[in-house]
């Protein structure tokens, strides 16, 4: 595994030495990476900042360039077939699982010694601080000082870096030897002038030392630096401090660290400033696939007998239509964390998110209900689908639901009223404003379009100012439902709404789709520094699926069918539901090889906004995608995709690759542990299929097997399975022939579905039965079943 430093120059060594990055974009990109601290940067946000908002042309395909690259350096012994574990691809961006990176340690270091300091153990407390500055090689991501995407970072870890040099001068003090920090403190004092920590600890030990002259000059030169810097006087601990100096207190000659506040004050022993609670504490929001949490009695009931280990053994043999409805409505299952957590939160922003039909509005409903019934004011507006939609019609919805039981006070009465007759109509959907282009516009024009720039400035205060008011009057909750439609009207008034309402009794959740979130990158970057709770919906536990079908179906389902259902979807809400009503309406025998209606139509306008080229390749890895008897169930296999797309040159399997890492941005594909590709679930993949021409079916069929048979000779059902497709009945008989052998040979016959009677001759009945299973291969790839 890699070792990162960015305390310095970005360096990393790996298994066999220093790793090289290439060039000045390559390495920023890496450096982004790292910024993030594992976390998923989207591509979006990527191309923003490295070409910091003016992108050429070709800007995505250099971003997976420049990681395809960056995947080699640091892993250089893994093979195209093998996933990525350290630069991986997820929905939709990228993120680096490091494990070792010098500035998390030196922070996690500090942490210790604050905690060692606190404690009262001055010398454990110098140790893990002395460790933690040694780390430091130079200025944390020198070489990208300029880049505005890692000033936040290099800030924060200056402020950590400022605090550990004065935590150890306080644990040194505590040891009682002040004289050596002395020197330190005004090293640490000529880059940092302002900190009066660091002239109150200089001044403590220039006193213990005996020199009340030089401590009292310190002090004198602090006040001097702050009223000339910022037109302040120093602050009450620095004046309590020179008073104890001139009056000689017998508590400034007691060892360890001095006080900074009132004695009745916990903070006073506190050495580490207020303002940085990652040095004590570091909190993760980000929801665990199964985060255990209780839900209010207010909230949905689990389903019952689902075991807690997620498989086979969660989905009960049949589950009670009767236990699966409540009060005449299908009730929500599976969520009982994400409940738990929204209910939770009474102020601040929540982000949901999730591919289309995971239930991220049922989600929301759900909370809003329970949240209404515990009395709330709740309002929701929905950014619309359908394009003309004035701006900010998500807030005109909120409004309009709120001031009917809030009317606004006197300050706010006319902005709001103004609003909700005109605020709609300020701007287009694009953000720009009515009157034509602005280069040769005429003087009225521009008055009248800053005018209204204006109007929509202040009208966003007003809104804000409007919910404060609102929320100390009951508690609120804000949806606002499908933020990836939404215009910048609307995302300005959210970060104006989420800023001025800090600190008051209300809370906004917003949803949008996982696979759409590029273009919200520059808006969730500055929610970030709110500290949003994030929730990523993902598909349903088996036991929860079960419980969701049985209710849309309205009648029993049995254990195979939910098992094969709950598989099919992926455990997504709408699919389940979609294939419940199909079941209900064709019964469970169509469910493992039918797409219902609904779920293809949501799928294929998901993928008709990918590029053309992407789509010719997921048409061939839904042919390779194939549950096949005698190999692993479905997969794709890279080496075998490029080949069925133009060979082996290694132009032809970059451009494959390519159109892999975009599928798998938009989370049509996913990188299983076993390597390769697949799917992200067989519905998809089903899709993909179903929308091939007939004769194009057939043709990558035969080129797949024909590669399959150079390839993978050994691959006698996968032969046989697309040699039948592809219409070579002959060459489909003779492997599946060959493969019925070896299943015998294996003792596998119940596997193979091919018998021979007793005394007959193996070859005859085998070849009987061959021609007998190629009448059936002429079906989907989910149907298809040579043995």
């Amino acid at each position: 595994m890699a070792v990162f430093s960015v305390l310095g120059a970005l360096q990393a060594i790996g298994e066999d030495g220093p790793i090289e990055f290439g060039g000045p974009r390559q390495r920023s990109v890496l450096g982004r990476l790292l910024v993030a601290r594992g976390q998923v940067v989207p591509v979006g946000r990527l191309i923003s900042d490295l070409w910091r908002n003016q992108p050429p042309p070709g800007a995505a395909g250099s971003i997976q360039t420049y990681v395809s690259h960056l995947r080699r350096a640091l892993e250089p012994q893994r093979t195209i077939r093998t996933p990525a574990r350290l630069l991986v691809t997820v929905p939709p961006g990228y993120a680096l699982r490091a494990e070792h990176v010098d500035a998390w340690r030196f922070e996690e270091l500090v942490r210790q010694g604050s905690r060692r300091l606190l404690d009262g153990d001055a010398t454990a407390a110098v140790a893990a601080l002395e460790e933690a500055l040694a780390l430091w090689k130079g200025p944390a991501y020198q070489e990208f000082a300029s880049a505005d995407w890692a000033l936040n970072e290099i800030a924060r870890l200056d402020e950590v870096r400022a605090t550990a040099v004065e935590q150890r001068a306080s644990a040194v003090m505590a040891l009682g030897t002040p004289g050596s920090v002395i020197a330190d403190l005004r090293a640490h004092l000529a880059e940092h002038p302002l900190r009066e920590e660091g002239w109150r600890l200089l001044a403590t030990a220039l006193y213990r030392q005996g020199r009340q002259g030089d401590a009292l000059a310190a002090l004198r030169e602090a006040r001097r630096l702050l009223a000339a810097e910022l037109g302040v006087d120093p602050g009450p601990a620095l004046r309590r401090l020179e008073a104890g100096i001139l009056a000689h207190s017998p508590e400034l000659d007691l060892p360890g660290p001095a006080r900074t506040a009132e004695p009745d004050n916990p903070a006073a022993h506190l050495p580490l400033p207020r303002d940085l609670p990652v040095v004590l504490l570091e909190v993760s929001t980000e929801v665990p696939a199964t985060a255990p949490a209780e839900v209010p009695a207010t909230a949905p009931a689990e389903v019952p007998a689902a075991a807690p280990a997620a498989g086979l053994a969660e989905i009960p043999t049949a589950v009670p239509v009767a236990a699966a409805r409540q009060e005449g409505r299908i009730r929500l299952f599976g969520r009982r964390s994400e409940v738990s957590l929204l209910l939770g939160l009474s102020e601040g922003i929540a982000l949901v998110t999730g591919e289309a039909g995971m239930g991220k509005t049922a989600l929301v409903e759900e909370v809003a209900a329970v949240r209404a019934g515990q009395g709330a004011r709740v309002a929701i507006g929905r950014c619309p689908a359908t394009r003309g939609a004035p701006p900010g019609w998500a807030w005109a919805e909120i409004l309009r639901t709120l001031t009917t039981a809030v009317p606004p006070r006197e300050h706010t009465a006319e902005p709001i009223t103004r609003l909700l007759a005109a605020f709609p109509e300020t701007a287009r959907e694009d953000g720009s404003y009515e009157g034509g282009s602005q280069a040769n516009e005429a003087p009225e024009e521009r008055s009248r379009r800053e005018g209204a720039r204006g109007e929509s400035f202040r009208g966003r205060r007003a809104v804000a100012a409007y919910l404060r008011d609102a929320a100390a009057e009951a508690p609120i909750l804000l949806v606002v439902e499908d933020l990836h439609r939404a215009d910048r009207e609307t995302l300005d008034t959210l970060l104006d709404v989420v800023a001025e309402t800090a600190g008051a009794a209300l809370s906004v959740v917003c949803t949008f789709r996982q696979e759409e979130a590029g273009r919200l990158a520059g808006t969730t970057a500055a929610l970030a520094r709110h500290e949003p709770l994030r929730i990523g919906l993902r598909g349903l536990r088996p036991g929860a699926a079960a419980g969701l079908v049985t209710a849309v179906a309205g009648m029993p389902v049995t254990r195979p069918a939910l098992t094969a259902v709950a598989a099919r979807t992926g455990g997504n809400p709408f699919f389940l539901r979609e294939t419940a009503r199909l079941i209900a309406a064709e019964g469970e025998a169509a469910a493992p090889t039918t797409v219902p209606a609904g779920v293809r139509d949501v799928l294929a306008a998901r993928l008709a906004v990918l590029p053309a080229r992407v789509r010719t390749v997921l048409g061939v890895a839904a042919v390779l995608d194939a549950e096949i008897p005698g190999k692993h169930a479905g997969g794709v296999d890279l080496d075998v995709l490029a080949a069925v797309h133009g060979g082996g040159e290694d132009a032809v399997v970059d451009a494959v690759v390519d159109a892999a890492e975009e599928a798998l941005l938009a989370g049509v594909l996913v990188e299983p542990d076993d390597g390769g590709l697949r799917f992200a679930s067989p519905v998809l993949r089903d899709t993909v299929y179903g929308a091939m021409p007939r004769l194009r079916r057939a043709r990558t069929h035969a080129r797949v097997a024909a590669v399959l048979e150079r390839l993978r000779p050994d691959e006698a059902a996968a032969l046989a399975h697309h040699y039948a497709l592809g219409g070579d009945p002959v060459k489909a008989a003779r492997y599946a022939l060959t493969a019925a052998e070896r299943a015998d040979l294996r003792y596998a016959r119940r596997e193979s579905g091919l018998t021979r009677a007793p005394g007959s001759r193996p070859v005859r009945d085998y070849a009987s039965v061959a021609r007998d299973r190629l009448r059936e291969t002429q079906s989907p790839p989910t149907g298809a079943s040579l043995l």
